[in-house]
């Protein structure tokens, strides 16, 4: 399971990167930094509730 969280991480990182580079404003690969960081919040979401 850690390692699980250890991937989302990594993929929230590399999302968030994209996000935020200002070489690639405004481009599809913005955009697709903008989603995988949202995915990887989503799943950090589930996650957390299914330890509850």
């Amino acid at each position: 399971m850690e390692k699980i969280g250890l991937v989302i991480g990594v993929i929230g990182g590399f999302g968030l990167g994209l996000l935020l580079g200002s070489e690639f404003s405004g481009s599809y690969v913005t955009y697709f930094g903008a989603i995988l960081a949202v995915i990887s919040l989503i799943s950090m979401g589930v996650l957390s509730n299914k330890k509850k």
